[in-house]
Formats: C-alpha cells, structure tokens, sequence
C-alpha cells in the first residue's frame, strides 16, 4: 500500500543523515521504525502500582528528605494554579484512601 508521510524538515535531514550513515534508503529506516513500533507488546498508558516495600527496597540507599527542604524546592518550580497532590497530603498524616 501506498502511503504519504509528512516530516518536518528537521526529521528529513535526521532520516536523510541516518539512511547515509547506515547505507540504506529512507524508506528502510521508516519501515524499520514503524515494525520495531508495532511489534512492541501493547502497553497500557497507566503508570503500574509498585508495592511500597518494593519502592523502600530500590530506594533504601538514598538519605532521607527533609520536608521544608522539599517543600521550599517544590514552591519555587511549582504552577500556582496547579496542586501538587504529595504535597498536601503530607500535610494530613494518617488518611488513607
């Protein structure tokens, strides 16, 4: 089947470089792209739930955080119309959902 695809021309001169530097046609890279895409096992978009005595056990080497620390670093990179879920929950220890 036929097919149009448009790229920018950043993304041709990308294609164009790497079709150069492999030895092979545009056309090859696209459609090894596009099969290397589609023969990935689907995922879905969610993140998974990782157990928290897993998530303590891969971060168990790192120091412990310092809650104003954290929380100065979070105001100053933070959208005031955004709500940073983490951090009004530390606010409310011992509620769970």
């Amino acid at each position: 089947m036929a097919m149009t695809l448009r790229l920018s021309e950043e993304q041709t001169d990308a294609l164009r470089r790497r079709a150069e530097a492999e030895h092979t046609s545009m056309q090859q890279i696209a459609l090894a792209a596009i099969d290397n895409y589609i023969n990935q096992p689907a995922e879905p978009s969610r993140r998974r739930a990782v157990p928290v005595d897993e998530l303590f056990a891969m971060f168990s080497e790192l120091p412990p955080m310092d809650l104003d620390r954290f929380r100065a670093d979070q105001d100053e990179h933070i959208d005031g119309s955004a709500h940073f879920d983490a951090y009004l929950r530390a606010a409310q220890p011992g509620e769970t959902e």
